[in-house]
Parts: structure tokens; sequence; C-alpha cells
């Protein structure tokens, strides 16, 4: 028996569907599922006769044709349909999407887009209140999951834009720590035991940021003028800027230098990147992985408050502007667009010199 050649099915294209029969204990119904733009199929549905099938296939087809999805759509339909075209965005977004989708699709992902209701919002936020969730990681929520459905509302699959019925969670605004000079001090003091602390005292002098920090290579370090350029930044303004560098520091980086040429001349594929604050494999070291085992057994060996890296560049720009130091200036090392962003975080920390003001005035006369 020759056997003919298999045949390949066709891909369907947007719009196309099926129905068939299918009975579910000893009761007949008839299935219907529709292609949607992406190229997915929709879920399937089910009724009693093949003439209601017929029906609901030929009104998913006509709202298909004119731009909007089937309005039969669930929350978690349309959330992965949703997120599957943010394709300018980065794969950290992405998956911060996903997560936040998911807290709202624990809650009300079953339900049909049109039946989804102010109440289920505050639901939603409710739930993440009693899971002791911050304000912080509600808005976030929030804000992923009204823009999915503000989106929804937008091709016609809600009646209106629920977004606006529910009041959004503020973000909390917390303090940072803020190190006395004693405390500069013994914590720069504890980051000189060990070439593996000295990302602390780097970061905490220059300002960087902890990924800037840890992408500089030893290319972008100039010892004979004690200058560090930042390569890529998270700003526009943040890259390519120079940060001088004190003469205590530039000795700790030239003599950490040493022991990396004197590590690649045993082996030459160590490394090959060049940075500055490498793992014991060669490779850029781990913000996380660092805050774990470096800086926060540090910070309790001192006897020191719990710190992040984005507090070591705040006490930076702070102590800078103590010193006197120019506010324009300041912007620049930090990296900000210009100084009045700087001013927005640094404000506190200006001196306000009254008799500076009274003496400049009696010059008139």
């Amino acid at each position: 028996m020759t056997r003919g050649r298999p045949v390949k099915r066709r891909k369907r294209s947007s719009g196309e569907g099926t129905i068939f029969k299918r009975v579910i204990k000893g009761v007949d119904y008839w299935v219907f599922q529709i292609t949607l733009p992406d190229g997915s199929r929709s879920n399937p549905k089910y009724v009693r006769s093949l003439e209601l099938a017929k029906e609901a296939l030929l009104k998913a087809r006509t709202e298909i044709a004119s731009g909007v999805l089937p309005s039969d759509m669930t929350f978690d339909d349309w959330a992965e349909h949703w997120v599957g075209t943010k394709s300018d965005v980065s794969q950290k977004t992405l998956d911060q999407y996903k997560r936040n989708l998911a807290t709202a699709t624990g809650i009300f992902g079953k339900k049909q887009l049109d039946k989804i209701q102010a109440h289920d919002l505050e639901t939603m936020l409710k739930a993440i209140r009693e899971e002791g969730r911050s304000s912080t990681s509600a808005r976030q929520v929030f804000i992923n999951v009204t823009g999915c459905l503000r989106a929804a509302y937008k091709r016609g699959l809600m009646v209106r834009d629920i977004s606006e019925q529910v009041e959004s969670p503020r973000a909390m605004k917390r303090k940072p720590v803020m190190l006395s000079r004693t405390d500069w001090q013994t914590l720069t003091n504890a980051s000189r035991k060990s070439s593996r602390e000295l990302i602390v005292e780097f970061t905490l002098k220059t300002g960087m940021r902890i990924n800037e920090a840890l992408s500089i290579t030893w290319e972008q370090v100039d010892s004979d003028s004690s200058y560090v350029t930042v390569g890529e930044s998270k700003t526009e303004a943040g890259a390519g800027r120079t940060i001088p560098v004190d003469n205590n520091l530039m000795e700790r980086l030239t003599s950490l230098r040493a022991k990396h040429y004197e590590r690649q001349m045993q082996d030459r594929s160590w490394n090959p990147a060049g940075f500055v604050f490498s793992t014991n494999s060669g490779k850029r070291g781990d913000k996380d992985n660092l805050q774990r085992w470096v800086l926060t057994p540090l910070l309790k060996e001192a006897g020191l408050p719990h710190l992040t890296w984005h507090h070591l560049r705040h006490n930076a720009g702070s102590y800078l502007l103590s010193e006197n130091v120019p506010i324009t200036l300041v912007s620049k090392i930090l990296g900000h667009a210009n100084p009045a962003i700087t001013m927005s975080i640094y404000a506190h920390e200006l001196k306000e010199d009254f008799e500076q003001v009274r003496v400049a005035m009696a010059k008139i006369g």
C-alpha cells in the first residue's frame, strides 16, 4: 500500500474560525473558535445549537474585521493579547507587566471584559493591602492593570473606562537613610579590608548608579588624571560623564588593576571585557548578589543601618552639597539632565544662610 504525501495544514488567517460538535455527559454541544489578529486562537465557546454557533462566529468575524476583538473576551485573554503587543519594551518591563497583571487575574481573570466593574479593582487593591504589600507596589499594579483595561476600552471591548472610577493608590515616599560624617568614615574604613568591598567606597565617592559602576572597565579609569568616565547610563545626560576620584580611592583602584593584570597573565580568557568590579569567574558583577553578600554584611559588621546602593548614591549627592559644591556641578557628577532635577531631590540639603542674604541686600545702599 502506497502512502500519499502528508497533507500540510494551512495556517488560518485572522477572522477564520471553526465549528465542531462535542458531546459532554450525553449532551450535544456546538463549539466554535476564531483566529485572532495575533495568530492565536480564541478560547472555545460552547452553545446548544449549530445555528447559535454560526451566529456567534459571524459576530466575532465582524468585530475582528472592524478592528475590535471578540466582545466575550475575558480579562485573562485580553491581558495576554495586550502584553503580546508590547514589542517596544525590555524583557524586564514585560516580566513586570506579567507579574502585576497576574494579581488581577487572581481576582477577576475569568470575567468578561464588559462585565468588569470598579468594585473589582477595589477588591484587587484590598487583597494587595491584606497581603502586606506596600502602597508603592499597589500603585504599580494598579497602573499596569488599568492601562490594560483602558486599552480594552479604546478597542471597544468595554463600555466605560472604569479606571477613572477608582482612586489610584499613592506611592509611599521613603526618606533615604543619611549617614553622618562619622558613619561615612566608618563605612569607608570597613570597605578597605579587601578588594571585594572596593565597590562600596567607589559607589559612595562617585555617586554612580550601581549599574553604571558595575559596567566600568579599566579603559574608563584614568589613573594619571584621577578621573573615571561613565559609559552607558540610565539617562542620556549620564552617559559619557567624567567623575573626579580622590587619591586614596585611586590608589585602591590601581592596586586592584595590578591584581587583575596578574590574573590575566595566568589566564588570558579571564575577564576579557576588563570589568573593574568583576566576579571571581571574570564576569560583570551582579548588584543583587553584591547587596546580599557584600554591602549588607559590611553594614552589619560596622553597626550601621541598612542601606541600598541607591542610598549610597544619594549620600554622595547630599555630602557634596553640604560641602558647598555648586549644584550645577553636583548635577553633572550625578548625571542628571539638568540642575532642576538635582534641586528637586536635594533642596533640603541646601543651607539657608539668611545672614548672607542680609549682607547682600545691604550692599545696595
